[in-house]
């Protein structure tokens, strides 16, 4: 007898399904204080309470989800995410794998903001949490960037919280932004 899982859980996904073409190689298994960024970012993900994680793009890992289409882009893994996790959670945190700097002050305000809507963060469309549900209407070929994703499911934009010294939203996309970061630390 399988049990039927809890709608109201929260499942975490981290999109880690890119070519990483500018950084020349794959970006979550790239280094920074001892430990990679796909590490990394289910540190944080566990930190925030999520019930599970899911890494998009990535079906070779034990927490990875296939992309229907491959390097389709994130909004599609998102979708793709979202048809494969209904009816076992009711929301969904995304963190893209190249943004190191994020932490739990980044994400939690996002599960208090807006209950049972999209919402993220004023001009930065990621990290975002969306109720998986309100996915189930949309046509992916609607949908071709995260921040179509978000005006469509009418997402609130939260505003940004003051920031420390470094932009805890900054992506590490190539050579010269990763080495730039390991200078700050």
């Amino acid at each position: 007898m399988t049990q039927e899982a809890d709608p109201g859980r929260l499942a975490g996904l981290i999109l880690a399904g890119g070519r990483s073409a500018r950084m020349g190689q794959d970006k979550a298994s790239l280094e920074w204080q001892g430990e990679t960024l796909l590490d990394r970012a289910r540190a944080l993900l566990r930190a925030t309470g999520v019930d599970a994680i899911h890494v998009g793009g990535r079906p070779d890992e034990i927490d990875g989800l296939p992309d229907s289409e491959p390097h389709a882009g994130p909004a599609r893994a998102i979708l793709d995410a979202t048809r494969l996790l209904r009816g076992q959670f009711q929301r969904l945190l995304i963190i893209p794998v190249d943004m190191p700097l994020l932490g739990p002050a980044q994400l939690t305000p996002l599960l208090a903001a807006a209950p049972g809507q999209a919402c993220h963060w004023q001009d930065q469309p990621l990290p975002a949490l969306i109720p998986i549900e309100a996915c189930d209407r949309l046509h992916d070929e609607d949908i071709h960037s995260i921040k179509r994703l978000l005006a469509t499911l009418n997402a609130k934009a939260l505003a940004l919280p003051p920031t420390g010294p470094r932009d805890p939203f900054i992506n590490i996309n190539t050579p010269d932004a990763l080495a730039a970061l390991k200078r700050q630390s």
